[in-house]
């Protein structure tokens, strides 16, 4: 009479080892983590967004030898979209006039020097820090480059 009982409890157990093997398997891909403070956020849940929005977070490999990275993989919340007024003035950059942030004097990169509308199919990209290496050095980035959306955990 304990074999029903025993064959309910081991299907019971086996489905629920199965459903725990697949969430496991499916979370690391869809898991970002930043190494650095360039944004507030840390942990970071993929979305399956197709139109990026001004403040969406994104991440992206990062071709940039001279700061190390060859590549990296970066994230940064988009500031400025394709057809938005970009205003770079005395080291300030504003989006349709909104203020982005400034660049730091005494770094050894150059600041990226733009006003104007942001062309198609291209970002302006910014970190949460004063610190953060974005756009403003390294310019505007192609949105083919951006691999995902993310939405930040904590």
């Amino acid at each position: 009479m304990n074999k029903p009982k025993l064959n309910a409890k081991f299907s019971c157990c086996l489905a629920l080892l199965c459903l725990s093997l697949a969430i496991g398997m499916a979370i690391p891909d869809r898991l970002t983590m930043t190494k650095t403070d360039s944004v507030k956020y840390h942990l970071f849940w993929e979305i399956d967004r197709k139109a990026l929005q001004i403040g969406d977070y994104v991440r992206l490999p990062l071709f940039e030898p001279s700061v190390g990275c060859n590549p990296c993989s970066i994230v940064k919340r988009v500031g400025c979209l394709p057809g938005d007024l970009l205003v770079g003035e005395d080291m300030n950059y504003y989006c349709n006039g909104k203020y982005l942030g400034q660049c730091k004097t005494g770094k050894n990169i150059a600041p990226f020097r733009f006003t104007g509308k942001v062309p198609p199919g291209m970002v302006f990209l910014i970190g949460d820090r004063d610190n953060s290496y974005d756009s403003r050095y390294f310019g505007l980035k192609s949105i083919s480059d951006i691999e995902t959306v993310l939405s930040p955990l904590f």
